[in-house]
């Protein structure tokens, strides 16, 4: 970390240090105070995933503002559930974010079997929540920003489409896993596959602002709330990032826990865990409807699908480097294909009878 970039950074944001609170993916963060408030100070890094972060201003705005939308959208759905202060300043010579301190990050290994299924309703709710509040952006998709437009969605035209285009895409992306490893083949997941595509198509009606970064370095604990931070948001379809919530609770980060981006966390040892905390946010995001279970449900099995498919693509690439460090070798990643083909005959079958239910009743 370049000492010069965080000694102009306290001056800039005439902020006192406190002390050095960690690094995540992208970012240092220190503890620091300002009017006896303590808060967190951000600055990213210049190298990330083992190669240069060149400058991008629009992408920077378009990241902290999403971030800034995000938490004003969280704090308006449940009070105090989000950082209540944000700040940001981009320059090419000193960017950094300025926000409420919200605690410490939840302890997978030490919390309880209750407090990680409470951890997770509190989390489901707080989403189901937020997806009520109006963002008021143009557009929907990832989020970009200009000077003359200001914070927008990526992309234009009809929502719905782009939904149906997609559905369409995980159909093919399922045809072109079964053609190229026959253990992917099965009756009751091309099926389930088919109806989870058709019944996202149901209950959608416009995207709303959603959050796709849903780590457990992002859930801290404030008191004995549930404090949400550095979001990835979005405009896009709720459901689905209710279902990517899923698919990385109960697969994804239990899978890749030996890969060097998550290896320090130590996630097979957590596993129970990290299952209750995904049981509890699909009951605190359904608030008791099986209607919108089965929905998210059908999500996560597209988004398991889609997680077994970028594994198969990527065995036919050179891994750069970033992808090494998120995914490991070529040898660990052809050895989760057969458990990903396992997991998704479990799911499907588990939830063929619920989405043939409702996809009944639309």
């Amino acid at each position: 970390m370049d000492e010069t970039k965080l000694e102009a950074a306290l001056i800039h944001a005439d902020v006192k240090m406190l002390g050095f609170l960690g690094e995540g993916a992208w970012h240092y963060a220190w503890k620091v105070q300002k009017d006896h408030i303590e808060l967190v100070l951000r600055i990213p890094k210049d190298v990330a995933y083992g190669k240069p972060v060149p400058f991008e201003e629009e992408a920077l705005n378009a990241e902290y503002a999403g971030t800034e939308l995000y938490y004003q959208s969280v704090n308006k759905a449940v009070d105090g559930a989000a950082p209540m202060l944000f700040e940001f300043h981009v320059s090419s010579e000193l960017t950094y974010t300025l926000e409420s301190y919200g605690g410490k990050q939840i302890d997978l290994h030490a919390m309880t079997k209750e407090a990680a299924f409470q951890t997770g309703k509190e989390i489901g709710e707080i989403h189901r929540k937020t997806e009520e509040v109006q963002h008021g952006l143009n557009g929907f998709g990832y989020l970009a920003w200009t000077q003359e437009k200001g914070l927008q969605g990526t992309i234009s035209g009809d929502a719905s489409e782009f939904l149906k285009e997609e559905s369409e895409e995980h159909i093919a992306d399922y045809q072109a896993l079964c053609a190229a490893r026959p253990e992917y083949e099965d009756n009751r997941v091309s099926e389930a596959i088919q109806l989870a595509v058709a019944l996202r198509k149901k209950p959608f009606t416009k995207p709303f602002l959603v959050n796709q970064d849903a780590s457990p370095e992002n859930i801290l604990l404030n008191g004995n709330r549930v404090y949400l931070i550095d979001p990835y948001p979005s405009i896009y379809y709720p459901r689905a990032m209710a279902g990517n919530f899923m698919n990385l609770y109960e697969t994804f980060f239990i899978t890749l826990a030996g890969t060097e981006r998550y290896q320090k966390h130590q996630f097979k040892e957590c596993e129970e865990n990290l299952k209750l905390i995904a049981k509890g946010f699909i009951e605190g995001y359904s608030a008791g409807n099986p209607q919108i279970a089965s929905e998210v449900r059908g999500e996560q099995l597209l988004q398991l699908l889609e997680t077994a498919y970028s594994h198969y693509q990527l065995l036919s690439e050179d891994l750069a480097e970033e992808t090494r460090i998120r995914y490991g070798s070529k040898e660990e990643i052809e050895n989760r294909l057969p458990q990903f083909s396992e997991e998704l005959k479990v799911l499907a079958a588990s939830q063929i009878d619920e989405l043939k239910c409702f996809l009944a009743y639309y």
